[in-house]
């Protein structure tokens, strides 16, 4: 096995890294870091591949029956498959206690990721409960005012951060607030860094008489 060969087969005849590395009887990852070293570009595009083994297409039709037996819906009639596993994949990483068919009753998949995201607890800012996350759900999720910063964010290609929508607490934590849902709203995130620690009557306030605030 020398790296002339290996950069031939890979660059030249389009062999997969793997087919490589099944002439050679290595791994594919040693493969990949040869020819690293040799400033070649890996990439996916243009490979000649293997045709399945009948054994490999019957291992294929086995799980696809295994699937189909336990609800799930081959990906070849329909998408519903790829859906299902990206609830499972989100409902094991819940720190929360709730069925994958709770969640599936929010179908729009990517608006419940982020709502989501926004109760992320990697400052350890909520320490809330089961209960509470399902009712923060099923508040939010069809909230007006959510919905609209939210849909306004995503038309615009989800890229301006002064639209983001963010919570905000409606009576301030520095004024005591507290995590309740009825305490909690989204607002864009340039709203929410004005506000700051404004009471929702201050702020209203403000907002009534920003002119007198802007040059």
């Amino acid at each position: 096995m020398n790296n002339t060969t290996i950069k031939k087969l890979y660059k030249k005849d389009r062999w997969t890294l793997r087919m490589i590395a099944d002439k050679f009887d290595t791994n594919h990852h040693l493969i990949k870091r040869r020819l690293v070293k040799m400033g070649v570009e890996i990439t996916q595009k243009g490979r000649i591949r293997k045709p399945f083994t009948d054994e490999h297409k019957k291992k294929i039709s086995d799980s696809r029956k295994l699937l189909k037996s336990k609800g799930w819906v081959p990906y070849n009639l329909g998408l519903k498959v790829s859906e299902l596993s990206r609830y499972k994949n989100m409902q094991s990483h819940l720190r929360f206690n709730v069925s994958l068919e709770w969640l599936q009753q929010f179908e729009d998949i990517e608006k419940l990721m982020f709502l989501n995201r926004a109760i992320s607890n990697r400052d350890t800012r909520w320490r809330v409960d089961t209960l509470w996350y399902k009712e923060y759900l099923l508040k939010f999720y069809s909230d007006k005012q959510f919905n609209d910063i939210y849909s306004k964010w995503v038309s615009g290609g989800k890229v301006d951060k002064y639209l983001r929508p963010t919570i905000d607490h409606i009576d301030p934590k520095a004024n005591k607030g507290n995590d309740d849902i009825d305490n909690l709203q989204f607002l864009t995130w340039f709203e929410n860094r004005t506000k700051n620690d404004m009471s929702l009557v201050e702020w209203q306030k403000l907002k009534e008489n920003i002119k007198n605030y802007l040059l």
